[in-house]
Order: structure tokens, then sequence, then C-alpha cells
């Protein structure tokens, strides 16, 4: 049995998206997998109780059986377990991961935002969790300049050493991913730092669901059902509004959703409708929503204007969801091209219990 941390420097590495898909990759191998995500960064409502989202995603992407308060123990909404010393969390975190190591081939343990930086919602480092939990430990840092980048690598391999598996420098802008991986990284994988892969920047990766995007409005679900739709752009132009959607195109308060459409797609067409964004607060006329559902095309109604919402969309922070199966599917076929996983797993040397 394994345990392997994954943790990130930060920036919105990726390293949650990551982590579900070496957690999937081991599944579709035959392994069983566990997870723990020590301390809650990211508190949501579901269900009637607080948990964290990287928690909830994680149960139903990996089918666990373990509650969320065992998936996530520490959450930053919960100021019960406050009081303790770092000692009594410390202990009680090796006996959890003891305990839900049972029967797995291996855990995976999910870390915080940054290893580095000090965080009161995760009052026992990622530097010091890692040794503690024998852990083995996967670095996923977000790559913005070559020298940060190195800085970053080589400080994390000086304080956990051997304990270092693979490192990904993800988010790559496209324009530099060419040069990043005839360059950089075999310099670094001769300095011996365990390089898995430079992954580009790609924009099927940053999507948000028709889910996410109501919740970030706080919108009204006029009509639709198939929320879990990724949205790859937005609009306020009319020319993709054809056929049974036509009439959208009198509705001047509005948002037109797109679904992704590949690189190589005829740029004179007219792109997909994923769903419409009513803004300003008005109910649409009986016509409208009649149209939508005939093309049965999600409707959202929200009070911010128009320009105040897409603001708001392009300034927050996207989340994960179990949703987003096309997410983990496309960085499963980028890891691929790359050789990424296998030689990842390889040097784990996972073994069954």
């Amino acid at each position: 049995m394994s345990f392997l941390f994954v943790g990130s420097t930060g920036d919105r590495a990726g390293h949650s998206l990551i982590a579900w898909a070496i957690g999937r990759r081991l599944l579709e191998k035959g392994m069983t997998v566990g997870f723990i995500k020590p301390f809650g960064t990211d508190p949501v409502h579901l269900h009637g109780q607080w948990t964290d989202q990287d928690a909830f995603l994680f149960k139903q992407a990996l089918n666990l059986q373990e509650p969320l308060e065992r998936i996530c123990p520490y959450l930053v909404s919960d100021e019960s377990w406050r009081e303790k010393g770092n000692d009594e969390i410390l202990a009680e975190l090796k006996t959890l991961a003891g305990e839900t190591s049972e029967g797995k081939d291996i855990v995976l343990i999910l870390g915080s935002r940054h290893i580095f930086f000090d965080d009161a919602a995760c009052p026992v480092p990622d530097v010091t969790l890692i040794p503690e939990l024998n852990a083995d430990f996967l670095l996923v840092h977000r790559y913005r300049k070559a020298s940060k980048a190195v800085y970053s690598i080589l400080s994390v391999s000086s304080l956990l050493r051997e304990r270092v598996k693979g490192v990904f420098l993800n988010r790559v802008p496209v324009e530099e991913i060419k040069e990043i991986q005839s360059r950089l990284v075999p310099s670094l994988r001769a300095k011996g730092i365990p390089v898995v892969a430079a992954l580009p920047e790609d924009t099927v990766l940053s999507f948000r669901s028709l889910k996410e995007v109501g919740e970030v409005l706080d919108g009204r679900w006029l009509w639709g059902e198939d929320l879990d739709k990724p949205v790859g752009s937005m609009t306020v132009g009319a020319t993709d509004l054809t056929e049974g959607l036509r009439l959208f195109r009198r509705a001047y308060n509005k948002i037109i959703l797109l679904e992704p459409v590949p690189d190589s797609a005829d740029t004179a067409a007219p792109r997909p409708v994923a769903g419409i964004v009513l803004t300003g607060g008005r109910n649409p006329a009986p016509a409208l929503l009649e149209a939508a559902k005939r093309a049965d095309l999600p409707l959202l109604l929200i009070q911010q204007d128009t320009f105040a919402a897409l603001e708001r969309l392009e300034q927050s922070t996207s989340r994960l969801s179990p949703g987003d199966e096309v997410k983990v599917r496309h960085l499963l076929e980028l890891m691929d091209l790359e050789g990424a996983l296998d030689r990842l797993l390889e040097s784990l040397k996972i073994s069954r219990p």
C-alpha cells in the first residue's frame, strides 16, 4: 500500500484535476484507491452539511464509501477543531490515514493551496505532513516564468528529497510549450528532478458547467435539466442563434453560453449553444420560454446587468465538479501523449495488497 501526496505551489496550478486524472487511471488499472484531503480549503454546503468541494468531488469520482467527514476531517468552516494542538491533529490524521488505507492499493492525499505558505486553515504544513505519513510526493507547479519554476521546484526537492516522485509543469503558455519541453524539462531531469511532463494551457480544462455559471451568477433556472454541460465560451452577439432560437435575437439583455468546439471547427459556422442567460431580472415573454422548452435549452434568469455578469464570471475561480468528465478525459489524453502517467506510476512502484 502506498500514500501519494499531491501538492501545489499555488496560483491555481491544477493539482485537484491532476489528482483526479491519476485516480481515474488507477481505477482503470483495477487498483483500489482511497482519498483524503486533510484540511478543507473550499467550503461548500451540500445536502444539509458543510464539506469541502474536493471531498465531494472525489467521493463521487472515485466512488468512495467513506463519509465526507472522514474524507476531509478539518473544515475551514468548522471552528470546533481549532482548539486542538498540532500534535493532536497530526496524530489523528495518521490514524485516519492508516484506517483509510486498509484494503487499498494506494491512497491519494490532496494538499493545501500552496506547499510553502502558512495558512490558518491548514495548521500542519504539507512539508510536515508528508514525511509523517511516509508518503510519496507529486508536485504540480503552474508555469509562469522559468526562473520561478526552477527556484520553486528545487526548493521543494531540497525539503522532501527522495520523496519527490514526480513534477508536473502545468498550464504552460502554448507559445512556450515546445521550448519548455525541449530545454527546461531536460535541464531539470539532468539535476535529478523527476519531471513527469510539461502540459500546455488548454481551454478545455478551464471550462465551467452550466450549473456552475448559475451558482456564480446567483441565478434562477427557468428551464433546463442537463446543467453539467460544459460552457466553452460566451458572447453577447446573436449570430449563433439559429433556427428555433432566432426568437432570442429580440432579447437585448442576454448572454449566449456556447458549447466547446475544437480548434479545427469551421469559424464561419454557427457555434452550438449550451444555454442562455437573461440579464436584468425581468421575466421573459412566454414565447421565449416556450422557445427554450422546444429547443430543450437551459434558460437562466439573473438580476445583474449583462456586463456586470460577464465581469463576475471572468473574475471568479472555477470549481471542479463530478460533471466535469470532459476535463479529466481530456487531461488524460494530454498526459498519454507525453507518456506521463506511465512514467509516474512506474516511479511509485505500486503493489497490490
